[in-house]
C-alpha cells in the first residue's frame, strides 16, 4: 500500500524539488551535552530510529502488509506536526524564521532524550510537600492513567459497557487492557489509548484480537466519548434536531464514514476516519505534548528492549499526567536548576494557535487565529483566545488567576470543571459585581456563566457543531469575555464563500471586533448547550436558556439570536435613553452655570452638589459597561435617580428651586 509521504520544509514552502544532501554533508545528530541547546530542527530529527524500530515491529504493519487492514494506512510524525501544520512554513517565511510551531510547544525534555533524568513527582514532593498536596487534588494528575487505574470501569473491565450504553466501552473493539500502555482522559470528556508500542491508538480489530494478532485492523472508532453515549442520547439528538435542522439522530447521520462514524453509538474515530484514514501516529509527535508520561531508561537500547511489552513499559514510568517535571523540566533544580524557576508553562498545553491571513486584515500585529479542528475551537487553546482580549494586553497570564498546582477544586469524577482561581473577576471588575449583586436571578450565577461559555471542543465532532446554535459538544471554557450585543455578530465563522456548514467546511475562525480582538456572541453568551458545563449542569441548576436542556418555561429557551438581542435591547434601552437625556441635561446645566452669576452661594452649591450625584451615576455605569444586563431593576432605578439629581440641579440653576 503507497503510504503518504511527509514532505520537508522547503518543498512546502517554495514548491521546488525535494533534495538529499550528500552523505558527506549529513547533519549530526544532536547530542544532549549540556552546553549545544536542543532547537526545533533538533526535536523533529530526535524520533528517526523510534520510527524505524516501529515500522519494523509494530503490529499495525504486519496487518497491512498481510491484507487485513480496512483504511489507509498514513504516517503523522514531529514534522508534521510542530512544523507543517495551520501554515507553519508560512508563518516562518514571513517571520524571517528557519522554522516555525504554530500549534505545539516543545517541552523541556523528551522520553527520547537518554538517559531519562526525571526524578518523578514523589521526589519533587520530599522537599515540596504543600505544593505537591496541593497538586495530587487537581485532574493534571489522571489524564494519563495506567489500565488497572481506571476506576469508573464497571469491575476495572476497559471493555465493558459505559454510563448505561448498550456497547461502547473505554476501550474498543478487539483492543484488551494488556495491548495498552495508558488510558488518557476522564469521565469529564473523553478516552482514548496508547498502545505497548507507544503509538496512539487510532484504529480497532474485528473478528480478532490485537494481542494474539487475528482479526482485522479497522481504521477508527477507536475513542470513547462520554458526551455521545451518555447526553447526547437518541432521545436528546431528536429533541436538539426538532429546532436544529440537520442534527445528526441516527449512528449513520453522525458521521458515517467520517471522523464521527462508528459501529457503535458513543464511540467516534478520532484522529482517523471509520475504515478510511488510519494515522499512524506515535505518542512522541503529539499526545506526548500534553498527555505526557515520563520514563527512567538509562538507554536507548533499553528504551527499545522495553516497547511491545506494557508491564515493562509500566515499570519505568515515573511520571504520568502533568507533573512538576512537566513545568520545572527534568529534575528541576537537582540538575543544574534548569526550569527551576519557570512560573508556568501553561502555553505548552494551552495555546494552540493557526496562522491567518485574514486576521492580518483586523489587526497586523497579531495575524494568529485560534487552533480549529472542525466548525469549534479545539481543546487547549484557552491561551491563544487570552492572547487576543483585552486582558492579555493589559498583562493578565494564565497564572494571573489559576493556580498553576491545584487546577481544579472538584471531583475528577464529575462531568464538570471547577477551576481552583486565586484571583477572581470580581477582584479587578468591583464595579460590575455591585450591579450584577443586585441583578435578580442572575446574581445566583458568576461572571463566567455568560462570559466564558463552554466553547471548546475535544472531540473534533464535526456532525453535532453548529455555532450558530452554539455547539453541542463543547466542554471547555472560552477565555474572550468580551460579550458582542449584536443580532448577526457571529464568535465563530466560515472562510469567505464558503457554506457555513462545519460538515461540510473546514477552516474556521474566531471573528475579531473593530479594536481587532475577539468576542463572544449572544448565542453562545445565553443560548449555549453545553452537558459538561458546570453552569448548566450543576445540581441545583436550571439549564439556564438552553432549548436543549433548561427546564425553565419554554418562552426562555433561545435558539434565535435575534430574541436574544431583542430581550437584551429591551433592558438596555431604558437605561441607554436614560443616561443620554441626563448627559445632555448635565451639558445643558455646565453651560447654564458658567455664564450664571445671580444665584446665591448656597443655591449654586446645593445645584453643585446634585449635578455631581447624577455625574457620579453616569460614571458607575460606564464603569459597569453592560448598560442594564448586569442589573437590570437597579441600572433603570439609578438612572431614575440621576434624573432627580440632575432636574434639580436644572431647577435650582434655572431659580425655579432652592
Amino acid at each position: 500500500m503507497k503510504r503518504v509521504i511527509l514532505l520537508t520544509l522547503s518543498a512546502c514552502m517554495m514548491g521546488v524539488a525535494l533534495w538529499a544532501a550528500p552523505a558527506t554533508n549529513a547533519k549530526k545528530p544532536f547530542i544532549e551535552d549540556g552546553v549545544k541547546p536542543r532547537v526545533l530542527s533538533d526535536y523533529v530529527e530526535q524520533d528517526k530510529d523510534y520510527w524505524a524500530y516501529i515500522r519494523k515491529n509494530h503490529p499495525l504493519y504486519k496487518y497491512e502488509k498481510e491484507g487485513r487492514m480496512v483504511g489507509k494506512l498514513t504516517e503523522s510524525n514531529r514534522q508534521e506536526e510542530f512544523i507543517n501544520i495551520n501554515n507553519g512554513p508560512k508563518a516562518a517565511k514571513e517571520l524571517g524564521l528557519e522554522h516555525a510551531s504554530v500549534t505545539y510547544r516543545l517541552f523541556s525534555e523528551s522520553i527520547l532524550d537518554y538517559p531519562n533524568k526525571f526524578v518523578g513527582a514523589k521526589k519533587c514532593g520530599e522537599c515540596h510537600p504543600a505544593q505537591y498536596a496541593s497538586w495530587s487534588r487537581s485532574r493534571h494528575t489522571i489524564n494519563v492513567r495506567f489500565p488497572h487505574e481506571v476506576s469508573e470501569a464497571p469491575n476495572g473491565d476497559l471493555n465493558a459497557p459505559m454510563y448505561g450504553s448498550k456497547d461502547s466501552s473505554i476501550l474498543p473493539k478487539g483492543i484488551s487492557a494488556e495491548d495498552v500502555v495508558f488510558v488518557l482522559g476522564t469521565p469529564r470528556t473523553k478516552y482514548g489509548f496508547i498502545d505497548k508500542y507507544l503509538v496512539r491508538g487510532t484504529y480497532h480489530v474485528q473478528g480478532g484480537k490485537l494481542k494474539d494478532g487475528t482479526g482485522t485492523v479497522h481504521a477508527g472508532s477507536n475513542q470513547f466519548s462520554r458526551l455521545w453515549t451518555n447526553y447526547l442520547t437518541p432521545e436528546m439528538a431528536k429533541k436538539i434536531a426538532s429546532y436544529v435542522p440537520g442534527f445528526p439522530t441516527t449512528l449513520e447521520e453522525f458521521g458515517g464514514k467520517g471522523s464521527q462514524g462508528s459501529y457503535v453509538w458513543g464511540t467516534n474515530s478520532y484522529g482517523s476516519t471509520k475504515d478510511g484514514k488510519l494515522m499512524f501516529q506515535p505518542a512522541t509527535a503529539y499526545c506526548e505534548v500534553c498527555h505526557s508520561f515520563k520514563f527512567d531508561f538509562k538507554s536507548k537500547e533499553e528504551f527499545f528492549s522495553a516497547l511491545g511489552n506494557a508491564k515493562k513499559l509500566q515499570e519505568h514510568t515515573i511520571n504520568k499526567g502533568i507533573t512538576c517535571e512537566e513545568c520545572h523540566g527534568a529534575g528541576g533544580h537537582l540538575y543544574g536548576a534548569r526550569g527551576a524557576g519557570m512560573p508556568s508553562n501553561c502555553e505548552r498545553c494551552h495555546q494552540r494557535f493557526a496562522n491567518s491571513e485574514a486576521d492580518e486584515d483586523k489587526n497586523p500585529r497579531k495575524p494568529f487565529n485560534t487552533y480549529f479542528k472542525s466548525g469549534c475551537p479545539s481543546c487547549g487553546t484557552e491561551g491563544s483566545q487570552l492572547y487576543n482580549s483585552a486582558h492579555y494586553d493589559k498583562g493578565m497570564r494564565c497564572t494571573t488567576c489559576h493556580d498553576p498546582h491545584e487546577t481544579t477544586m472538584n471531583s475528577w469524577k464529575d462531568n464538570y470543571t471547577i477551576p481552583k482561581l486565586k484571583k477572581d473577576c470580581n477582584d479587578c471588575h468591583q464595579t460590575q459585581q455591585t450591579f450584577f449583586d443586585k441583578g435578580g436571578i442572575h446574581a445566583k450565577e458568576s461572571c463566567s456563566a455568560c462570559h466564558m461559555p463552554t466553547m471548546m471542543s475535544c472531540e473534533n465532532f464535526n456532525s453535532i457543531q453548529f455555532p450558530d446554535h452554539a455547539g453541542f459538544d463543547n466542554a471547555r471554557t472560552s477565555h474572550i469575555w468580551k460579550i458582542n450585543v449584536s443580532p448577526t455578530a457571529k464568535t465563530i465563522n466560515q472562510p469567505k464563500g464558503k457554506e457555513r456548514d462545519a460538515r461540510k467546511t473546514k477552516g474556521w475562525t474566531i471573528a475579531r471586533d473593530d479594536n481587532g480582538r475577539y468576542f463572544v456572541d449572544l448565542m453562545w453568551s445565553c443560548g449555549r448547550s453545553g452537558f459538561e458545563d458546570r453552569h448548566l449542569v450543576q445540581e441545583g441548576k436550571s439549564g439556564c436558556h438552553s432549548a436543549a436542556q433548561s427546564t425553565l418555561p419554554k418562552d426562555l429557551h433561545y435558539t434565535d439570536q435575534q430574541k436574544i438581542y431583542d430581550d437584551v435591547v429591551a433592558w438596555q434601552k431604558p437605561v441607554k435613553d436614560g443616561y443620554a437625556q441626563v448627559k445632555k441635561m448635565l451639558a445643558d446645566l455646565d453651560k447654564k452655570m458658567a455664564g450664571k452669576t445671580s444665584l446665591k452661594t448656597e443655591s449654586k452649591a446645593r445645584a453643585i452638589m446634585f449635578a455631581k450625584q447624577a455625574e457620579d451615576i453616569l460614571t458607575k455605569l460606564e464603569k459597569d459597561g453592560s448598560w442594564g444586563v448586569h442589573g437590570p431593576a437597579y441600572s433603570k432605578k439609578i438612572i431614575d435617580e440621576a434624573l432627580v439629581y440632575v432636574t434639580q440641579a436644572t431647577d435650582i440653576a434655572n431659580g425655579k428651586s432652592k
